[in-house]
């Protein structure tokens, strides 16, 4: 845990050892480093903002010396963006501080954890049996299927996304179709977390999930990039086609009545998309931005609708 705010390093580290954690402590990223240097944690949780080191820094170097090691970053609202920035780059999650309930950094730990002794099992069961190519497969395809999904959501992750599109673009350029990028962010999750707590924007977001996976084509690919933002991949799709099925999600979304235990009558859950095409864009990198680009514009003017990237 690394915080140099004495009471958040105390609190966090009240929690997790309560939880039966053993934990270390550190209020510099300089501090963590040299702790880093000799140690390896299943778990690292950090505020974005040090002083010197700061947390991006100290999540790159757990990366590179650890990288099954999870890391957490713990922000203000005004560092939002950052960490989610960051967990495009390889953080496992983030929490926001001050915490409404220390259930969250319960839960939040517990998931990280678990993924990490996931990984750590999949390897000596590797190493320690000789299964036959068969069963091989089996274990791999099991674990494989888990590493590759966001815990809350159940739809695929950031790192598997980006996986599958650089596949799709290899596809697209040698068979000279098409493919599309929709980006998604849900319209003001802040003041939705702030008004009915995180826990509830939790099932929000399930709920949302599940809604985009029966509204796509058998063929789209939807995953969770981060935070209240989604992706979804589609093969041999042109820009049009794409602007329309995320469209069609849109109002969808718009007009779905949510669970009584996610909102009230008279609260309304939106999203905004941008849309992007490989033919455009002949990059996966200008594909990406352009289609970012396409989303910040549909948040610039007025949220719940969708535009295509210029």
């Amino acid at each position: 845990m690394v915080d140099d705010d004495a009471s958040i390093l105390g609190v966090v580290s009240e929690v997790l050892e309560d939880d039966g954690y053993v934990v270390s402590t550190a209020a510099t990223g300089e501090e963590a480093i040299e702790i880093l240097k000799s140690n390896t944690f299943s778990l690292v949780m950090s505020d974005i903002r040090l002083p010197g080191i700061n947390g991006v820094k100290v999540l790159e170097y757990v990366k590179q010396q650890s990288p099954r090691t999870n890391v957490i970053m713990i922000t203000s609202h005004g560092s939002l963006d950052t960490s989610i920035d960051a967990i495009k780059h390889g953080a496992y999650d983030y929490l926001l501080k001050p915490f409404e309930d220390l259930s969250l950094i319960s839960s939040a730990a517990k998931r990280a954890v678990d993924a990490y002794r996931l990984e750590v099992e999949r390897s000596q069961l590797i190493r320690s049996l000789k299964l036959s190519n068969e069963e091989l497969a089996r274990v791999n395809n099991v674990l494989h299927g888990l590493a590759v999904r966001d815990g809350l959501t159940e739809l695929y992750n950031h790192r598997y996304i980006n996986e599958i599109l650089d596949k799709h673009i290899d596809k697209t350029v040698m068979e000279g179709a098409d493919l599309s990028l929709i980006f998604i962010d849900v319209d003001n999750f802040k003041v939705f977390n702030d008004a009915h707590g995180h826990q509830t924007g939790d099932v929000l977001l399930r709920e949302l999930s599940a809604l985009m996976r029966e509204n796509v084509r058998s063929k789209d690919i939807v995953a969770r990039w981060g935070g209240e933002e989604f992706a979804i991949v589609c093969p041999t799709t042109d820009e049009e086609t794409a602007t329309r099925l995320a469209e069609s999600l849109r109002a969808a979304i718009a007009k779905h009545v949510f669970a009584q235990d996610i909102v009230t009558s008279n609260a309304s859950v939106t999203i905004s998309a941008g849309v992007a095409s490989f033919s455009k864009n002949k990059s996966k990198s200008a594909m990406l931005e352009a289609a970012d680009s396409a989303l910040y514009v549909a948040k610039d003017n007025g949220r719940n609708q969708v535009r295509t990237a210029l």
